[in-house]
């Protein structure tokens, strides 16, 4: 039985693959559960690797990032080329609004977060931990731990990644529940809202997704296949500009896009102008649905198995608190941008998935709003804050880090 026992708790390639199938096996045959009416879909891989990373089952590290930034990369890029052709004309008709929102959103967790370091004496760092677990933002809790080693002459501090680890699970549930609750708060009819969509279809880019699928025919290339080559082309350029450097000035360390962001705007670009230089952008929906699906799971089984070990003890030494800290934060911001989108602003429903869910750059909750809408508009207003999103998330870590010495 010594083989056995290497495959399930031994390294090696045949068990990472083995760990990841059956988390994500495990994971989409609780998709369908319902807690409450609610179902959480994908997010039940989330839970299925955090199950098995507490009894020790675990990816080595190089596996688990290489899986998590992969499958994250695949997830975004599939989205960018989905919504890239209309991302334009919608930007110019609401993009402001929604970045409105969305640093709105970014601003008031800073300051909620900020304050409970206030009132209940917590570590500033460990806060900022918990705020960065509370938004599933690891740039920003990466530019947090460069920030503070610049500052310590090249020193760690622990409190950060114990924070976000103990924060990040009930983060990507919360934003979720976020997302349901606006829907339940204001009685919304899923078809009614996607009526409005269906309405302003030339705007949001179909018209142009068909124009260049009736060229490719006229010029005898096949639709039915998806053209690899330029995927990956749009993957390596992606990957290159997420890491190139940008120095501004006043911030201690340059900002990246990252390997989340590059691909983003890459995938957008190429989508809306990548004809114009006689590349293919289009990709049938089944394929970029499969593309998209691959990824979100890789990176929700990557992202449970590296969250578990730990996770209980951590909780039970007093971790509860920053946990409830870690929701409170997640939740807040959500609800109230949320209800003031729908209120004032009067958005629809699927836009106002898509901005929390780019707001918080949070990939699972974006798949959890492309699943109950029918259309890309939830995507498209993902896409729309999620540049600047990510940017002010990695600017208030390194801001937080600096206030607190």
């Amino acid at each position: 039985m010594n083989w056995l026992e290497l495959l399930i708790w031994g390294p090696g390639v045949a068990h990472s693959i083995l760990l990841i199938a059956v988390v994500i096996l495990m994971g989409l045959s609780l998709s369908n559960v319902k807690i409450c009416g609610v179902s959480l879909g994908v997010t039940w891989i989330l839970f299925a690797g955090i199950l098995f990373s507490h009894f020790g089952i675990l990816l080595d590290d190089c596996t688990s990032h290489f899986v998590k930034e992969f499958g994250l990369i695949l997830f975004i890029y599939s989205i960018g080329i989905q919504v890239g052709p209309g991302f334009f004309s919608s930007f110019r008709s609401g993009g402001i609004t929604l970045n409105i929102l969305a640093a709105s959103m970014i601003f008031l967790a800073c300051i909620i977060a900020y304050l409970f370091h206030i009132f209940t004496g917590t570590s500033l760092y460990a806060m900022i931990g918990v705020l960065y677990g509370a938004v599933t933002n690891t740039p920003g809790l990466g530019a947090a731990q460069q920030t503070f080693s610049d500052m310590h002459a090249g020193e760690s501090c622990s409190l950060f990644a114990q924070g976000y680890a103990v924060a990040y699970p009930l983060g990507v549930v919360g934003i979720i529940l976020c997302i349901v609750f606006i829907k339940s708060l204001f009685k919304i009819k899923l078809e009614e809202e996607a009526k409005l969509f269906v309405a302003n279809a030339d705007r949001n880019g179909y018209n142009l997704q068909q124009k260049i699928k009736e060229e490719m025919k006229a010029k005898g290339i096949p639709i039915e296949k998806p053209h690899l080559p330029y995927i990956f082309l749009g993957i390596c350029l992606g990957v290159v500009l997420g890491c190139i450097p940008i120095e501004f000035p006043g911030m201690p360390v340059p900002f990246k896009l990252g390997l989340a962001g590059g691909p983003l705007i890459i995938s957008i670009l190429i989508a809306k102008f990548g004809s114009r230089i006689h590349l293919i952008t289009y990709t049938t929906s089944s394929a970029n649905l499969l593309m998209r699906e691959i990824g979100i799971c890789l990176f929700m089984a990557a992202v449970g198995l590296g969250a578990g070990q730990g996770f209980i003890e951590t909780i039970l030494n007093g971790g509860y608190l920053w946990v409830l800290y870690g929701f409170l934060i997640t939740i807040i911001p959500c609800l109230v941008i949320g209800i003031i989108a729908r209120v004032i602003f009067r958005l629809s429903y699927f836009t106002i998935a898509g901005m929390i869910s780019g707001a918080t750059t949070d990939p699972p909750a974006l798949a959890y709003s492309n699943s109950i809408c029918k259309s890309d508009q939830a995507s498209v207003a993902y896409t729309t804050v999620y540049p600047l999103s990510m940017f002010l998330r990695v600017l208030a870590a390194q801001v937080l880090v600096l206030i607190a010495g």
